[in-house]
């Protein structure tokens, strides 16, 4: 199979390239490409250079996205984006934008293909206090422009794929986590108190997050973008700990070698915080 990568030099799509060359070879590689904003992605695409990648250079958010022609493709691998989730709507417009920018420069390529597409668990949220878990038949309501932002790619990739001929498999992933990760994230703020030792670090916070390992992430769009049974389905990808955000703390915390002794929140200060939240 013949695959493109978009945002090929970003964290997840670092992990899928080096996968892809492991089981298909180089030569069935092509990634889109745009000049690096850090060392690793300036790492990355040098790495991808010697190894005899086809790279083309291109932005999303031009139309046309490259001044190349789209090459003859089995599958894509639709990665790049704006993961900032503190962006502000304007500066996450490529999640939106640049997928319906990509869909036109592969019109002429698209019949047949495959596009697997990063989304986030962003998309599911709430407008009202919670009364259980979210689960498929709950609405999507994101409150965050991160959050709709994705949700608006889903929706044009989803509604293209008639007129294109192509079908899709979407990934709506958690926390992703591992070697690369985007400084600042939360582990690193819990690695951060942890070492500190503050009260902050300590609190027993009980919000639930779902975290997956970067290579499982690849290893997970790969398998799925071979199976026909995926096509024109929708994944949640989660572990299954259901840890709370107290948890990963104190895990962190063993592994860095200091133990982070948990203080739980009163459940009257829980209640009045949880009711000034909603």
């Amino acid at each position: 199979m013949i695959t493109l990568v978009t945002g090929a030099t970003g964290f997840i799509g670092r992990r899928v390239v080096r996968r892809l060359i492991e089981l298909d070879g180089p030569a069935a590689l092509v990634c889109l490409v745009k000049p690096p904003a850090t060392p690793l992605e300036a790492e990355a695409l040098d790495a991808f250079r010697a190894r005899g990648v086809r790279l083309i250079d291109g932005d999303l958010l031009n139309q046309p996205i490259s001044g190349s022609a789209p090459p003859r493709i089995d599958r894509v691998f639709h990665l790049a984006a704006n993961i900032d989730t503190d962006a502000t709507e304007r500066d996450l417009v490529v999640n939106h934008a640049g997928t319906r920018n990509l869909l036109d420069w592969l019109a002429p390529v698209s019949n047949g293909i495959r596009i697997v597409y990063a989304s986030s668990v962003a998309v599911h949220d709430r407008d009202r206090a919670p009364r259980g878990p979210i689960d498929e038949s709950s609405p999507l309501v994101p409150r965050t422009p991160y959050g709709r932002t994705k949700l608006w790619g889903e929706t044009i990739l989803r509604e293209g794929a008639a007129a294109g001929g192509y079908s899709w498999t979407i990934l709506r992933l958690p926390t992703v986590y591992g070697p690369g990760q985007k400084p600042g994230g939360l582990f690193d703020k819990l690695i951060e108190l942890a070492s500190g030792g503050g009260l902050l670090g300590r609190i027993d916070w009980p919000g639930r997050t779902s975290i997956i390992h970067v290579d499982d992430v690849a290893a997970a769009m790969i398998e799925l973008s071979t199976r026909p049974e995926a096509a024109g389905a929708i994944f949640c990808v989660a572990s299954d700990e259901s840890l709370t955000v107290g948890d990963i703390a104190r895990i962190v915390g063993r592994s860095i070698g200091r133990e982070v002794r948990s203080m739980p929140i009163p459940g009257p200060l829980l209640g009045i915080t949880r009711a000034l939240a909603w």
